[in-house]
């Protein structure tokens, strides 16, 4: 063999040995400025989060466990689809493995998740220093926001408002929104852009918003209205400021995340946000430690840091300033008290949460008990045959609102006392669900499809 034969097959065979060292993941992380191999650990996390904020708090827990454990935390996401999924799916494990389900954490879907899984005892009580609770209250404005058994918390703050684009609005000459009552004006007929509360428990909660700001038969009227001006339904609240955003509508229902994320990419000279005086809330978006977790103490390190003013200014930063996200804006609302004025220079956020005047006396008990029941109500009299509502809506939404024809196309199908007796006493039964769904649907068909024809 030549001495070129022979480098050739030494390098070859170098290759071979070294590729999946270079391949391997990588575990080496920069620590006080000094690149330092650590011990790994790994957290289960199931989520309705968007990729971003993964993203962004695996990144930074990562660096906060090298600086301050002595390991490296790893995380892997269980995205079993939105909210009202993650939580079917979380409570199927459960029934079939009661003692624990492999994962670690819930992460995110409002406070609904968490006070469904606290009646369930699926989740773990932690014990945080008294530190890091210190500078977060426990309630605000009626609110809880931490499970005073510190079962859960609230990982930030959400409010639920309405994104609008200022060029279509201007082009149809039309007024910017400012309250949800504005989203049934007859001029935004075909504008409006909607989703399906069954499959978001965001929009969900911004109906559960309006009937309870506006009380039952308002409330009503004024989804029906707005729902009617809806030109379709996506099945995510991320769709509705999407479409504003592309100018296939001009305004819509949003949560506070995805209205500013698209104010921020769009600007604020073409698209903007706002929440409702007086007629909206503003809510926890909790986390909690799953009862059983395999990796407790990791979770409740995560939990710890989330809660952290380290953690809590990744929420509410814009991306690559010092002490924010890296990356990716998250356009957040802090539990923290005062943390955004203490960083307004970093700032993606403008609001103070605990300076907001809500307005609306909101009832959680009531929330809870009739989300079930208010779910199939909108879709069985709105969004299944919204083809009809619409038809009935062209022709008469320019008439006076005491018109007989209006109150009768936007007449609540059932009351608010008859509708909570329901869901208390027989909306398990699957047979009773069933009918009454189906007869609910064939009504307001019916009733829209005879509207329709009356001039």
């Amino acid at each position: 063999m030549g001495w070129p034969t022979r480098i050739a097959f030494l390098c070859a065979f170098g290759l071979v040995l070294g590729v999946p060292f270079l391949l391997r993941p990588e575990r080496v992380v920069m620590v006080e400025g000094q690149a330092r191999d650590l011990p790994t650990r790994k957290l289960v996390i199931v989520t309705p989060h968007a990729e971003t904020i993964k993203r962004e708090y695996e990144r930074a827990f990562a660096e906060w466990t090298a600086e301050t454990q002595g390991f490296l935390a790893e995380i892997e996401w269980l995205d079993q689809g939105g909210t009202t999924a993650a939580i079917k799916w979380v409570e199927d494990q459960f029934e079939s493995n009661p003692g624990g389900i492999q994962v670690d954490i819930f992460f995110g879907g409002g406070c609904d998740p968490f006070l469904r899984f606290s009646r369930l005892g699926l989740l773990h009580a932690c014990d945080l220093p008294a530190e890091v609770l210190a500078p977060i209250p426990q309630s605000h404005a009626g609110t809880e926001i931490y499970d005073p058994e510190q079962r859960w918390f609230g990982a930030c703050l959400s409010g639920f408002g309405i994104v609008y684009n200022k060029p279509v609005l201007e082009a149809l000459n039309l007024p910017e929104p400012q309250e949800w009552a504005d989203l049934g004006e007859p001029g935004f007929f075909t504008w409006v852009a909607g989703a399906d509360p069954r499959q978001s428990g965001s929009i969900h909660m911004a109906f559960e918003i309006i009937l309870q700001a506006y009380g039952w038969d308002e409330g009503w009227r004024n989804l029906t209205r707005m729902c009617a001006n809806c030109r379709s339904f996506g099945r995510g609240a991320s769709d509705v400021p999407l479409d504003v955003a592309a100018g296939e509508a001009a305004c819509g229902m949003a949560i506070d995340t995805y209205g500013l994320t698209a104010v921020a990419e769009a600007g604020a000279d073409k698209m903007a946000f706002v929440l409702p005086q007086a007629l909206t809330v503003i809510n926890p978006d909790g986390i909690g430690v799953l009862k059983g977790a395999p990796e407790v103490e990791l979770a409740e390190l995560f939990v710890e840091f989330v809660l952290s003013e380290r953690g809590q200014r990744i929420w509410m930063q814009q991306a690559g300033t010092p002490g924010g996200p890296k990356q990716h804006g998250l356009y957040r609302l802090p539990v923290i008290p005062g943390l955004v004025k203490r960083y307004s220079q970093y700032a993606a956020v403008h609001m103070d949460p605990y300076e907001f005047e809500s307005g609306v006396e909101f009832d959680l008990e009531k929330k809870n008990q009739r989300w079930g029941i208010v779910n199939s109500l909108i879709g069985a009299c709105i969004i299944d045959v919204h083809k009809e509502l619409a038809a009935a809506w062209r022709v008469l939404r320019h008439l006076p609102a005491d018109d007989p024809r209006v109150r009768a196309l936007l007449e609540a199908p059932v009351g608010e006392e008859e509708l909570l007796r329901m869901a208390e006493e027989r909306w398990k039964d699957a047979t009773f669900r069933a009918e009454t769904v189906a007869r609910w649907s064939d009504e307001a068909k019916n009733r829209y499809r005879r509207l329709a024809k009356e001039r």
